[in-house]
């Protein structure tokens, strides 16, 4: 397979020299292709700054607005698989498992994830409900994407990472955009937006989306019930109060449906089986934040959002709510020697699951709560030279008290065009209600009396922790040629288990309990190389591999039959992409991408080479169309080990974009 892979990497790194001799007639363009352009974007996820990415003291990958139309993204976890280092992949037509180094499940829990400085993983299980996170691709900004720990600065559950999806403010999206989209597995995908000054100052953007999605396939073929129709609106505000004030409010509310199907455990035989069943979701958010500018290196920054979020997946888990407010308060200064960024915020959560005969949280409804104080102090030990970062952040939780998550970051710069860092952090995922109040039964065994196998939640789970050592460089080689590298090894403790306990009896039946536990670790450890790679005017190819190894084991002094709840060979040991843009005469543009993802062990997924390609003209400065095409090389392929196994297919699509 490695020399598989090899082939069609040469394949598709031949293309450039071709496509750039015919595009040598069109004016050149350098401003979004050039690589000292690329290192010069702001990022603020490495610092709660702003700060040439560059610089940034961390693993972190820019995918700009740019990048995504090129690529004709049409979804952000579409988006996210131009991100090196990110494990992104497809478990149903609707649902994806996105993880950085390690831990892929279908719902992994040790990612966070942000919006605009909001946190979009569900705390009832730390994980992301990737079915409702949309946005028109056209107002998104950029994507910043940090693997490794980000605990510091932004808390619990950022543990192998960050992904801070970050939106364009509203005084730039003035005027109408309608963009349209039709596939062979989604009939229908429209996005509206009308952006509009009002006054001098301030500016407000409104728009509304809808999308039809059409199921997979199991892999003989049959449909696997997990089509999703989905409507979103919302808007933003932005206004310059004066000179050194912006108020930002801004909001969302969704509704979808599709069918699914579930494993449903009942008192009869045949007491579990696969029925068919549906998905509702429903939800909203709105948030405020104002800034204040005190000097050149001094912002003050209130945030507070409330989000509300309501799930039923019938007949399996029934219906689940949850609603969150949040309110953080942040300062950045200096002075001197030192670059200072300190605050504080509280978080409320309320959540209540309908209680059904094989899945319920005891008590079902429960108010939690979040405090929390970080700082985090960059000093200047060489000026322009060399850089030390100290911080920490303290979180009381209700589940496990007080928990401490600090960090230090050394960067050298021996000169601008080049930066080599290092750094060790701690980071935490607490608790949530599915480890420490979950009642699940999984089986029901045709003894008599009835045998019940049921998982119960421990009420004494501590936090799963991480410490991890890292190191990298990124720089400029050459003005056509720049190269990012990452290292890290990492060490988790407590991790997840699950271990039997002694068999109990309830209204005549014999019960097997089974509890959560802190009993496993791992060890993990790689890196990422990504190369950005500028061989003609108006050619750029970008390629990334990664490699991750991965070892889970039980605590020595664990419980009889104690199991970790990870598995190592969830996770690919290599994968990697190419992929080329190339800016064609008469505003014809071409992206290539070409994808590589090791063997899956558990259970077996063969490696594979997948491509997808794009041709976009813009046919008058106001109106664009495209043809797009993924998994180019298969009908369909498994990219993620579910129960029971989609496949993806091949698709091809025609969307045109058209602004007034």
């Amino acid at each position: 397979m490695r020399s598989r892979f090899a082939r069609a990497l040469v394949a598709l790194l031949s293309v450039p020299a071709a496509v750039a001799a015919q595009a040598g007639n069109a004016p050149p363009d350098l401003t979004e292709l050039d690589i000292e352009e690329l290192g010069r974007i702001t990022v603020t996820s490495a610092s709660r700054g702003p700060e040439p990415v560059s610089h940034a003291s961390a693993a972190i990958f820019v995918i700009t607005r740019e990048d995504m139309r090129r690529a004709g993204s049409r979804t952000i976890p579409d988006a996210l698989r131009l991100a090196p280092g990110l494990q992104v992949a497809r478990v149903t037509a609707r649902d994806w498992s996105i993880t950085a180094r390690g831990f892929a499940e279908a719902s992994p829990n040790k990612l966070l994830v942000l919006v605009d400085g909001r946190a979009v993983y569900s705390p009832l299980f730390a994980g992301v409900f990737w079915d409702i996170q949309a946005w028109p691709i056209a107002d998104v900004d950029r994507i910043e994407v940090i693997l490794g720990p980000g605990a510091t600065l932004w808390g619990s559950n950022a543990v192998n990472g960050v992904i801070n999806i970050i939106t364009r403010d509203a005084s730039v999206t003035r005027g109408g955009r309608l963009s349209v989209r039709t596939s062979t597995d989604a009939p229908i995908a429209a996005q509206a937006r009308y952006g509009f000054g009002l006054g001098a100052s301030s500016a407000l953007r409104v728009y509304g989306m809808y999308s039809d999605r059409d199921p997979s396939r199991f892999a003989d073929g049959t449909d696997a019930d997990d089509d999703w129709r989905r409507g979103q609106g919302g808007f933003r505000f932005d206004s310059d109060l004066s000179g050194r004030d912006h108020l930002t409010i801004q909001g969302d509310a969704y509704a979808a449906e599709g069918d699914q199907i579930s494993r449903l455990v009942t008192l009869d035989p045949p007491y579990a089986e696969l029925v068919p069943g549906s998905r509702e979701v429903s939800g909203g958010n709105i948030l405020a934040r104002w800034t204040r500018t005190l000097g050149a290196r001094s912002e003050l920054r209130i945030q507070g959002y409330y989000d509300r979020a309501v799930r039923t997946q019938l007949p399996a888990t029934g219906r689940v709510a949850v609603d969150l407010a949040d309110i953080e308060f942040q300062h950045r200064f200096g002075f001197g020697r030192q670059d200072i960024v300190w605050g504080a915020g509280y978080r409320l959560v309320a959540d209540e699951l309908e209680d059904l005969f094989a899945i319920g949280l005891v008590p079902p409804a429960r108010n939690t709560y979040l405090l929390t104080a970080f700082a985090q102090d960059e000093i200047t030990l060489a000026p322009e030279r060399l850089f030390a970062t100290l911080g920490a952040k303290l979180e009381r939780n209700d589940f496990t008290g007080l928990e401490i998550q600090p960090n230090a970051r050394l960067r050298w710069n021996p000169v601008p065009e080049h930066t080599v860092w290092a750094s060790t952090s701690r980071a935490l995922r607490i608790p949530t209600r599915l480890d420490t109040d979950i009642r699940f039964i999984t089986n029901v065994l045709p003894t008599s009396p009835l045998t019940l196998v049921r998982v119960e939640g421990n009420e004494d789970f501590e936090s799963e922790s991480v410490v991890a050592a890292e190191a990298g460089y990124r720089g400029e080689l050459a003005s056509w040629l720049s190269l990012d590298v990452s290292a890290y090894h990492s060490w988790y403790d407590r991790l997840r288990s699950t271990h039997p306990l002694a068999p109990t009896t309830e209204d005549g039946r014999t019960v097997l309990p089974v509890t959560i536990g802190n009993d496993a670790n791992a060890r993990t450890w790689g890196g990422t190389v990504a190369v950005n790679w500028h061989p003609a005017a108006r050619v750029l190819v970008r390629g990334s591999y990664t490699r991750l190894e991965m070892r889970v084991t039980s605590d020595p002094d664990a419980p009889p039959n104690s199991i970790p709840n990870i598995s190592a060979g969830a996770n690919p040991e290599h994968f990697g992409s190419l992929s080329m843009f190339v800016a064609l005469p008469r505003d014809l543009e071409l992206h290539l991408i070409g994808r590589y993802v090791g063997t899956l062990s558990t259970p077996l997924i063969e490696d594979y080479v997948e491509a997808g390609a794009r041709i976009g003209w813009r046919v008058t400065p106001n109106f664009s169309v495209g043809i797009r095409g993924e998994n180019l090389l298969h009908d369909r392929h498994a990219e993620f080990a579910a129960a029971p196994q989609r496949e993806m297919p091949r698709r091809a699509e025609l969307h045109g974009d058209l602004r007034f």
